[in-house]
């Protein structure tokens, strides 16, 4: 039976809609025309009237990304067939394909948990997409060549790598760098709490993802702030 799935997101002048309709069927035979195999015997079936390369693209890329998972649910095969991809009036990103196909395997398969996601970095305007472990989508090496970006109100673990007077260089772990200015450490308000010193473990909040050296916050009251703001975003 044809599953319908939309996809939305709201973003301050615009947004990313996607509908996508398809159907799980048997894999029986190989692939069929209009099709390709994506993972085992896991396959992606286009409308025979055919898409634009860059939606058919990050469509099988969104197949890809719970290519496993289906594998395991379906040791027999699973052919999933595209019956339409519509983008409703909204700026259109070809990379909403794969996060349409992520929302629509989720629903169908009753897999909890998103594989993929995109943001809006007001710092930099413009969608900023993540998928996951995969850092370059399409390549045989899927590592990344340098680290993500980051993100206003993104969460960070980092470790305090140089002190002086006026803040604390820190290094973020899976890679990049960042500042946490002297008032927004926890001990510039409370004496009670140590200064930093190289090599202290900080939770922290990204303020400014847009410096060329991204501004980070160590306070309780910054991380609780960006906290409410992704939950407002999120519920958007």
């Amino acid at each position: 039976m044809a599953h319908t799935f939309k996809f939305r997101f709201r973003g301050p002048a615009g947004g990313l809609a996607v509908d996508l309709r398809a159907e799980a069927v048997p894999a029986d035979g190989g692939t069929p025309a209009h099709g390709m195999r994506i993972h085992r015997n896991v396959r992606l079936g286009l409308p025979a009237s055919g898409l634009y390369w860059k939606d058919a693209a990050w469509l099988a890329f969104g197949v890809s990304l719970h290519a496993p998972a289906l594998a395991g649910l379906r040791p027999d095969g699973v052919f999933i067939r595209v019956i339409s991809l519509d983008h409703p009036l909204s700026d259109y990103r070809s990379e909403a394909a794969a996060l349409a196909m992520d929302g629509w395997i989720r629903e169908r398969f009753a897999l909890e948990v998103p594989v993929a996601s995109v943001a809006y970095d007001t710092a930099r305007d413009r969608y900023v997409f993540d998928w996951g472990t995969t850092f370059r989508p399409f390549s045989d090496d899927p590592r990344p060549e340098v680290p993500p970006p980051f993100r206003d109100h993104q969460e960070l673990d980092v470790t305090v790598t140089g002190v002086a007077s006026v803040g604390s260089r820190v290094d973020v772990d899976g890679g990049g760098t960042g500042f946490v200015d002297q008032v927004k450490h926890p001990s510039w308000w409370d004496e009670d709490t140590a200064p930093p010193r190289p090599g202290d473990r900080l939770h922290v909040v990204v303020l400014d993802a847009g410096r060329d050296e991204p501004r980070f916050s160590a306070l309780p009251g910054d991380i609780d702030i960006a906290r409410r703001l992704r939950a407002l975003r999120d519920g958007a």
